[in-house]
């Protein structure tokens, strides 16, 4: 017996139970070998050589079956020293990795762009008369020496900038009966407890204002100097008071506020304090990606795991309302920190904060449609029922979707992920054509649309790294990714009409012409569209130019009967036949159609009221563009094929432009469909490209075939192309406005022509 079941008094050994006698101690630990144990020994061995040679194949299978995503990434730099990486799910990352040529295009016409949003910047802030629009605002607040009196600390410098007592309490009292749904974000906060605290905290001053109401004239922190009930309420008057306009007082206070970073701030309205910054930033000074958002998320993540609102709320924090407020805030407040982490995490391209050892999926399972509850399984009213319900369902599905292209060890079935969600939507939601239609889209709650935002958002982008990997790539996914970005377009059009139709009869005094800030919905909008209108912009104007470029079967336009209209496009479903052609001059035409819409004369103070945001300029301005490049490449490529293609080349036979089997060159090819990522193996496409023209350095392969008429021919054409898209290119820079950019460099609220 071995010495452990000896000291412990069993009769037999629990470890050489088998062996035919027992074994001593010193036969076992002897100077000479024991020939029975050694046999028994090999003979395990034996027994478990299967076992390991199946556990080497699992080893070798996930080893050959790499990440070819989880190690994509791009590296903005800038000339100032700062430095922000992106991954895999960026948008920037995906053109980092695109075709050469259609990169260097595109970032002419972006900077042609930031031209236009400078200016619209300048114009704006000279005509406000406040803070500058720049998200520099807090460096503003170090450097900044806002009062005379030496006196007046931080707290009294806040409570000069405030509305009046009574305003005050109105504004807060708004916030909570919104009935109109502008204020979603609401659902995170108890409206006793936040009233409550603003007694306490905001004492009014005896001397009365002209209009009979009173000042706040000092800020008391609670016990323990919680100063974040103080900043949850100044956060409210910032979302629906001072809107982008924070005065540069309380912009100090805050910056300060978020910057504590002991373990002094772990209070319940710490959390709900970052949220609402967040939300205010999400609202009013959204910035192309959420590179912005990337601290405070990180932030407002670790807080809510420091607060234990990962656990069963109802349990940990059972009968201490009267302290942290109602649990359901608790449990909507859980909810949004999981959305914002889930937003970061796809636009910028990283890891999710809160991992999947403190959110499961199956915390969900037991949801259903008729009674909505949270990742606790409590009643809630986030989004409303329906919105609640899909927006859970929906991190349930996806949230493991982006853990997976972390996973080096696997490769994501993309293409199984996009089906998933897509039966999600054709199950769930109201048939798409209630989305798409102008007139329906009125009949859908909002909380549903800013699911499906996310939802056509999340498919750009896998279909964007399917893309990525020639493999992957083929006619049905060109189909998908073409259908799901005009869905998206008219999706995103119908949500700003509608919510510019809801702010005309809710708040008609904030639609008035001499009104310099974003209206409420209008902001709503912006926030749920901010992210998925780029995206679907860029990949649509890569997948045209990328198809038009290419001189092969199935993509002459001169070759269509340019007389006839073009077919009507159906936008009432995220499925296309397998089988269908992509119509390049329906999708150009219906994508046309979809934004004419903001051009209409009558449509002035819907332009009008978009250009009060930098967020809406950019979006005008890169639509505008990428429609004018467009413009011009299918113009070039009809022009070339007309006066080429049916021109006799080295022969007397005319080319007929439909033939089956007129070959490409590698030149063409590589202008016509992305090139390969770099994957773990390091193998790469190893051509170069030339400066200006878009063609590539031939093989010698190239070079061999360059005699063949067929072959001789196509590169002809591609030249040909490349000249008159060159000139034509030159053309388009140098216009010194776009028309569709319509008055971004006028006052906000004045027409042009009424100037």
């Amino acid at each position: 017996m071995c010495l452990t079941c000896v000291s412990r008094g069993r009769p037999d050994c629990f470890y050489t139970d088998g062996f035919t006698h027992s074994i001593e101690p010193n036969e076992l630990f002897g100077s000479t070998p024991n020939i029975e144990l050694l046999q028994r020994v090999d003979e395990l061995e034996k027994k478990l050589n299967g076992a390991g040679l199946k556990k080497e194949s699992v080893s070798e299978k996930r080893k050959t079956a790499r990440n070819p995503y989880a190690n994509l990434y791009h590296l903005q730099c800038k000339g100032s020293g700062r430095r922000i990486t992106y991954g895999p799910t960026s948008l920037r990352t995906y053109l980092s990795n695109d075709n050469v040529q259609f990169m260097k295009r595109y970032n002419q016409f972006r900077s042609k762009v930031k031209i236009e949003i400078n200016k619209w910047k300048s114009d704006i802030n000279k005509w406000k008369f406040s803070n500058k629009w720049t998200m520099m605002s807090e460096f503003g607040a170090l450097e900044s020496t806002m009062v005379e009196n030496s006196n007046s600390n931080v707290l009294k410098q806040v409570c000069d900038t405030l509305p009046s007592y009574e305003q005050t309490l109105n504004i807060i009292t708004d916030f909570f009966c919104d009935e109109r749904g502008t204020n979603d974000i609401s659902q995170v906060l108890d409206k006793n407890k936040v009233i409550n605290d603003f007694n306490f905290s905001f004492l009014p001053g005896n001397k009365l204002l002209s209009n009979g109401e009173r000042p706040i004239e000092t800020l008391l922190p609670s016990i323990n100097k919680n100063y974040y009930k103080i900043g949850v309420i100044l956060m409210i008057l910032c979302i629906r008071h001072f809107y982008e306009d924070t005065p540069p007082e309380i912009e100090k206070f805050v910056v300060m506020l978020t910057g504590f970073s002991t373990a002094k701030v772990s209070f319940v309205e710490h959390a709900q304090f970052i949220l609402l910054r967040y939300h205010h930033r999400e609202l009013f000074l959204a910035c192309g990606d959420d590179s912005h958002m990337i601290t405070l998320v990180d932030l407002l993540c670790s807080s809510a795991l420091t607060l234990g609102l990962h656990l069963n709320i109802r349990e940990v924090y059972k009968n201490q309302e009267n302290i942290v407020g109602s649990l359901t805030s608790l449990e909507n407040l859980w909810v949004w920190i999981l959305l914002s982490d889930f937003n970061v995490s796809l636009n910028v391209g990283r890891c999710l904060a809160i991992n999947s050892s403190y959110f499961q999926a199956d915390e969900f399972d037991n949801d259903d449609g008729s009674q909505v509850k949270t990742a606790n399984s409590s009643p809630t009213t986030l989004f409303g029922e329906s919105g609640t319900y899909k927006m859970k369902s929906f991190l349930k599905l996806a949230r493991p979707m982006l853990d997976e292209i972390y996973d080096k060890s696997c490769f994501p079935d993309l293409e199984k992920n996009c089906k998933i969600l897509i039966n999600f939507v054709e199950t769930e939601f109201a048939p798409i054509s209630y989305y798409t239609s102008t007139d329906l889209i009125s009949k859908v709650p909002l909380g549903e649309i800013k699911v499906l935002l996310q939802i056509l958002n999340l498919l750009l982008t896998f279909y964007s790294l399917r893309f990525l990997v020639p493999s992957k790539r083929d006619a049905v996914l060109k189909n998908n990714v073409l259908q799901t970005i005009l869905v998206s377009f008219s999706v995103v059009t119908n949500t700003t009409s509608l919510c510019f139709k809801l702010d005309k009869e809710h708040f008609p005094e904030l639609v008035a012409p001499d009104c310099p800030n974003l209206s409420p919905f209008m902001a709503l909008s912006l926030a749920y569209t901010n992210f998925l209108f780029p995206r679907a912009s860029t990949l649509f104007c890569t997948f045209l130019y990328h198809n038009l470029t290419l001189f092969g079967k199935g993509y002459y336009l001169s070759s269509d009967n340019q007389d006839e209209k073009p077919a009507d496009w159906d936008l009432s479903t995220l499925s296309i036949p397998s089988d269908k052609d992509i119509d390049l001059h329906s999708a150009f035409q219906t994508f046309s159609d979809i934004f004419d819409g903001w051009l209409n004369p009558n449509n002035y103070e819907l332009r009008n009221i978009m250009c009060r945001s930098c967020s809406f300029v950019a979006i005008i301005g890169m639509e505008s563009v990428c429609r004018s490049v467009l413009e011009k490449v299918i113009e070039c490529k009809i022009m070339v094929e007309k006066t080429r293609m049916q021109q006799p080349h080295n022969t007397n036979t005319p080319i007929d432009p439909s033939l089956d089997d007129l070959p490409f060159t590698n030149n063409n090819a590589s202008m016509g469909d992305p090139p390969a990522v770099l994957l773990p193996d390091g193998q790469n496409n190893n051509n170069t490209v030339t400066g200006g023209t878009g063609q590539q350095e031939l093989s010698s392969k190239d070079n061999a075939n360059v005699g063949d008429d067929e072959d001789g021919l196509a590169r002809f054409v591609s030249d040909e192309f490349w000249a008159a898209c060159d000139f034509g290119w030159e053309d388009i820079m140098n216009q010194p406005d776009y028309k569709c950019l319509f008055d971004t460099h006028q006052k906000p609220g004045f027409d042009r022509t009424e100037d």
